[in-house]
């Protein structure tokens, strides 16, 4: 019998579009672990300070992203593509600044590496010390660092004791060296910009590069494709992270460097097998031969209806709430789960790794839902696991029995959440958009994203330092409840396919 013939998604087509945007995904994940815990034990900053430099990125991203989106939108003259010609340029950009913030990063390492000899603290990595217990040599060196917590010098102090005292040392520490040498920390965050605003330049044309070659129906199956390249792109990194970065308090030169090379390979892979411009072609025979052709793409200048408009409102709204409830978690994981929850460096950066894990078992699960609940339906089911993955984590102290194993598996459940909400809110936003402004639309969805990841570390840093650093989890869970709010009252965007015979078909056919 003759296969059926049916619009399906092309499977390599979307894998390697994807790769532009596992690249930014695998900078986003090392940044969003590490830089926290660099301006906390390279620069000495608490919990609110660190999480306006951590928003800065997002702050950025609030006014680039809809214009770099809608510059791409303009480009169609550009001979590599209108996508690529952003992401070529921005990528390139991203490693030159890379390299420039591991050098600066460096001299402030040296200057905190050289007062804690100076100052009788050696820079000992705790990770690797076997003994349980910790005798008064080791406490001796604590007690000899400016304003650090000072311990008996007679009495045994257990493991989870003394490495508290030494991390407010140690902050106390990089604190002084900061004040005594500010044009370091200015280099760095003025560095620092400088990758962001690269990075900023080419986000929104990499996603939109999505939908540009994607047939309507297909491009919730197609997001939660792009979606596993962003977590490969994140699973990648934090791997690179394991092997470059096992101490507590050390140099990330190598690690920087190697990011670097990473991401322009994954740039040479995109340009080496993705041809825009005939992939976009491609899809519109494609949407003809299937008789699901854009009538709205005719029709560019014609208004949204305002039952449409007060639902896009409602979708980005949910957006904004969701990343406030989510990614306050996100920014603070790394301080907490040391600082907080007394885990070793690479527990916490295996946490990670189950998080993308936890994403990565969500796709063919969450493609499913999207095909025969709806994405609406999805979104909610999305927000009520991720809040609920949230609820024993207020509970877990630094005491309690395998914490690092029921902390990781609770982010594998809100991966799986977080997937469910990701990968289906984007296309309900470019659902509502017009082929020829899909790029403005996907710039929409980020001006939101980000406005909520640029104000929530630092209301969240605000909360840890005032009320106590458990209550982040209450925080992100009052924000997740809101999300589920608004998109209970969302009337469009939606999509819903006919049942399948395969389950296989819900990743590929029509949604």
């Amino acid at each position: 019998m003759a296969k059926e013939d049916k619009l399906r998604l092309d499977y390599k087509r979307t894998i390697l579009v994807g790769f532009a945007f596992a690249g930014i995904m695998c900078v986003n994940e090392v940044y969003d672990y590490i830089m926290p815990l660099i301006l906390q034990r390279m620069y000495g900053m608490v919990e609110w300070q660190y999480g306006i430099i951590m928003g800065l990125d997002n702050l950025l991203a609030i006014f680039l992203l809809p214009l770099f989106g809608s510059l791409s939108d303009k480009a169609v003259k550009a001979k590599s593509g209108r996508r690529t010609t952003f992401i070529t340029w921005g990528t390139i950009a991203a490693c030159i600044s890379i390299v420039a913030l591991c050098f600066v990063e460096f001299a402030q390492y040296k200057e905190v590496f050289a007062a804690g000899v100076t100052n009788g603290q050696t820079l000992v990595d705790l990770e690797f010390l076997d003994a349980k217990y910790l005798s008064d040599p080791y406490a001796a060196l604590v007690e000899t660092v400016k304003n650090g917590t000072k311990l008996s010098g007679t009495d045994l102090v257990t493991y989870n004791e003394y490495l508290t005292a030494y991390n407010s040392a140690q902050q106390s520490l990089a604190k002084m060296i900061t004040k005594e040498h500010p044009m370091i920390l200015m280099t760095f965050i003025a560095v620092l910009l400088c990758l962001l605003t690269s990075l900023a330049t080419y986000r929104s044309p990499a996603i939109a590069l999505m939908p540009d070659v994607t047939p309507k129906p297909l491009r919730s199956q197609a997001n939660a494709l792009i979606t596993f390249m962003g977590g490969a792109g994140g699973l990648l990194a934090m791997g690179i992270y394991g092997i470059l970065a096992k101490q507590r308090y050390q140099s990330h030169i190598a690690l920087w460097l190697v990011l670097a090379g990473v991401l322009l390979i994954l740039l040479l892979t995109f340009r080496l097998t993705v041809k825009e411009n005939k992939l976009v072609s491609l899809r519109m025979q494609e949407e003809e031969k299937y008789g699901v052709i854009d009538e709205e793409e005719i029709e560019g200048n014609e208004k949204l209806s305002k039952p449409k408009m007060k639902s896009l409102i409602l979708i980005l709204t949910t957006i904004f709430l969701w990343f406030m409830g989510y990614n306050c978690v996100k920014s603070h994981l790394s301080v907490y789960a040391t600082t907080y929850l007394l885990m070793k460096d690479s527990s916490v950066t295996f946490i990670n790794m189950f998080n993308g894990v936890g994403g990565a078992i969500a796709l063919l699960p969450v493609a499913i839902m999207a095909s025969k609940f709806g994405r609406k339906k999805s979104v909610l089911i999305g927000l009520i696991i991720a809040a609920i993955a949230f609820v024993p984590c207020f509970f877990f102290t630094s005491t309690t029995p395998q914490v690092s194993v029921l902390f990781a598996a609770c982010f594998i459940i809100s991966g799986f959440g977080m997937v469910c909400v990701n990968v289906n809110t984007l296309p309900m936003v470019t659902e509502l958009s017009k082929g020829s402004n899909v790029g403005k639309y996907t710039g929409m969805y980020y001006v939101f994203s980000m406005s909520a990841q640029a104000i929530t570390p630092f209301l969240a840093g605000l909360v840890m330092d005032g009320v106590g650093k458990k209550y982040l989890f209450i925080y992100g869970i009052i924000f997740i409840l809101l999300g589920m709010v608004t998109m209970f009252f969302t009337k469009h965007g939606d999509s819903k396919a006919p049942k399948k015979n395969n389950k296989l078909e819900y990743f590929s056919d029509d949604n």
